[in-house]
């Protein structure tokens, strides 16, 4: 599966490790919704986040963080005296969602201590890679070029540590790590029900834009906040082995209650992505849930499918839109196994099950979803 981003490619001269932090910390008392903590193996960062000059990257930053997705990806480029940067999901620099944000470029001085949203040549190829400035020297390079979204509070000390790549383009060796990110709120928070979490009116927001290439495991077994997302991945890891064993002609249910193995393997696998676990389920067939967390999926119908689209409660709607979309994920993963479904398809795969769905109101809305699997056609 292959993701694509930009990358931040700016080759400067090195300077000396030299200013100050970008703000007095003691000044400011952190907002917990709006505060990170980056775990390395030499201390803790704090990150105030600054939804009030970039509210769409804070919003994409918090939900990747709330997917751990940035757990354990390395600092694949560090330029001593300039940058140090993250985020990409392959370790290569050229990864990323695959879904780019448009620019919120502001005034603000790129200096030590700023955290900021890499991107490649165009301006609005910024994904979910991002980096520190290290420096006060590079201003001329950095403002207004580059979406500042957050900035140290405590901890840049750890930031100076991390090891530093070559002289020309900053690539790392055996690079450092982030060893664990968290929203402030999320960290000690005792974690929900799964039915709780899917109830709380965030979840259709979230569901609308989960997706099972940016969820990695560890975000269902160590991030005990997350509550709304990990329900939402058993949601989708449910639809995904329903549409698999589908296509094999093996679905059977069962009123056993459990979580259809992904539990037992992202907590084996915690650095797996969702997509790449229910994969890894799907090899052994067995009996799903028969209801899981949003609906009865055996008895489900199309009549209700339509009229949770049609009604003003969209939370019911979101669940059935994502449970059915991984249902046509797992179909297809039957036969092309390496093919992923770009999120921009949904609305277009989605709309297709809604119309032959009014069309045939008694049928399943599982029968349906794996009929208009069957005649997609996938590159």
């Amino acid at each position: 599966m292959k993701r694509m981003s930009g990358v931040f490619g700016v080759v400067l001269a090195l300077g000396l490790l030299t200013g100050s932090c970008a703000f007095a910390a003691s000044e400011l008392q952190p907002d917990p919704e709006n505060t990170l903590y980056l775990d390395l193996d030499y201390g803790r960062v704090v990150i105030r986040m600054r939804p009030d000059l970039a509210p769409q990257h804070v919003a994409r930053i918090k939900n990747l963080v709330r997917d751990g997705f940035y757990d354990g990806t390395v600092f694949h480029r560090v330029v001593d005296g300039f940058v140090a940067q993250t985020g990409d999901p392959t370790g290569k620099g050229s990864g990323g969602t695959e879904r780019k944000l448009k620019p919120e470029f502001t005034r603000t001085p790129q200096t030590r201590g700023i955290v900021s949203m890499a991107r490649g040549s165009k301006k609005d190829s910024a994904d979910s890679q991002f980096f520190f400035v290290l420096t006060d020297n590079n201003r001329s390079s950095l403002d207004g070029q580059y979406t500042v979204w957050g900035e140290v509070m405590s901890g840049m000390e750890f930031v100076d540590m991390i090891k530093k790549g070559d002289k020309t383009v900053g690539k790392v060796t055996n690079p450092d790590r982030v060893v664990k990110m968290q929203v402030m709120a999320d960290a000690g928070r005792p974690a929900e029900s799964t039915i709780d979490a899917l109830k709380k009116p965030d979840a259709v927001i979230l569901a609308a834009d989960f997706s099972a290439s940016e969820f990695r495991c560890t975000a269902m077994v160590d991030h005990p906040g997350s509550a709304t997302q990990a329900a939402l991945a058993r949601l989708w890891a449910h639809g995904y082995l329903a549409g698999f064993y589908k296509a094999q002609g093996k679905i059977t249910f069962t009123n056993d209650t459990s979580d259809s193995g992904i539990l037992a393997t992202c907590t084996t696998s915690p650095a797996l992505f969702l997509l790449n676990a229910s994969q890894q389920i799907a090899k052994m067939p067995r009996d799903l849930p028969a209801s899981n967390d949003a609906f009865a999926a055996n008895t489900y119908s199309c009549k209700q499918f339509v009229a949770a689209r049609n009604s003003a409660n969209k939370i019911e709607s979101e669940l059935a839109d994502l449970w059915s979309f991984a249902v046509i994920q797992g179909y297809k993963n039957l036969a092309q196994p390496s093919i992923e479904i770009p999120v921009d398809a949904r609305p277009q795969l989605l709309g297709a099950i809604a119309r032959a769905c009014e069309k045939s109101p008694d049928f399943l809305l599982l029968d349906m979803a794996a009929a208009v699997a069957s005649k997609v056609k996938l590159k």
